[in-house]
């Protein structure tokens, strides 16, 4: 895979080129990247919303702790290993029939990539637990976005439960 080829350029096409450098760079993926930087988290209160974070494996909360990204180029997209202190986990972004995918263990969801207000969005659209279709109503609620700020690149990343809406997990921080 080449920096012309890489994931998010692809999917986003003349639009990439409206995102700041920052994140722009960051996406620029020809081999495998690693991005180290420092975030804070947050989880939601309800023993509903802890279970969902649990089993997605999102990280416990924290006011400060070091993060790491990896992301691995493959041939349909990239694998993303995000490391909070020593929490871990995993996910696989795939372009396939005009959209891209981000996949957490059994469950898939669609993502309606765009840019807008000089940041990157990444909405959930759709999702399905192995071949099932999920409803509307099952699907979590993703308000995230990256974005530049002094130069660097920072992500801000709210996870809603399904059913309740109750926030699961908040995660934000900077990569360098």
């Amino acid at each position: 895979m080449t920096k012309a080829t890489a994931l998010f350029p692809r999917y986003l096409g003349a639009s990439f080129i409206d995102l700041p450098l920052a994140v722009q760079k960051l996406h620029l993926i020809d081999g495998v990247v690693q991005w180290s930087g420092t975030a804070s988290v947050t989880r939601g209160p309800t023993l509903w919303a802890r279970f969902v974070a649990a089993v997605f494996r999102f990280p416990a909360a924290v006011d400060q702790t070091p993060v790491q990204v990896t992301m691995t180029p493959t041939p349909d997209g990239e694998i993303w290993v995000r490391q909070f202190g020593t929490s871990q986990f995993k996910s696989q972004l795939r372009l396939a029939d005009a959209k891209v995918t981000e996949r957490f263990g059994p469950f898939t969801f669609d993502l309606h990539l765009h840019v807008a207000d000089g940041a990157l969005h990444f909405p959930v659209t759709a999702g399905r637990l192995g071949p099932l279709r999920l409803p509307r109503w099952a699907l979590p609620v993703s308000i995230a976005r990256e974005y530049e700020s002094d130069g660097r690149f920072h992500f801000d990343v709210a996870l809603h439960a399904p059913l309740t809406g109750a926030l699961m997990v908040h995660y934000k921080g900077w990569l360098a």
